[in-house]
């Protein structure tokens, strides 16, 4: 499990706020994968979450990035309607799977590597920016 280190923090207390969720999400789905029995329900609660808090954060986070002139700014917003996309998918094919666990750890791996590869290399490129008045 990834840990929360200061090397995600944007400098923006309410986007790492949010960061911290997807940390959350990824212990939680730790518990869905190893529990014995797989409730289907709180499966897709996961999903409905994870679609939710996407649009919620990605429209907060390409705000900031808007209002500070961010030079990520466009690969940013790029690399958010991916995800989206990505979502959409993951969800059609975990409503028509029966193997809901190995969807799951599919899901826990790309929040994983999310963490690294756009929280990381992209949305702390806020650090630094400030706000334009």
């Amino acid at each position: 499990m990834p840990a929360w280190t200061q090397e995600y923090e944007t400098g923006f207390l309410e986007l790492d706020k949010q960061h911290r969720k997807i940390f959350d999400l990824i212990e939680h789905l730790t518990v869905l994968i190893e529990a014995p029995s797989a409730d289907d329900r709180e499966m897709q609660s996961v999903i409905l979450f994870l679609e939710t808090y996407a649009k919620e954060h990605f429209e907060c986070e390409e705000r900031c990035m808007a209002e500070t002139n961010c030079p990520a700014r466009d690969i940013n917003k790029e690399a958010h309607q991916q995800f989206l996309a990505g979502v959409n998918r993951f969800k059609q094919d975990f409503a028509g799977s029966g193997q809901k666990r190995e969807f799951l750890a599919i899901l826990q791996a790309s929040l994983r590597a999310w963490l690294r590869n756009h929280i990381l290399r992209i949305d702390t490129a806020l650090k630094g920016c400030s706000p334009k008045f």
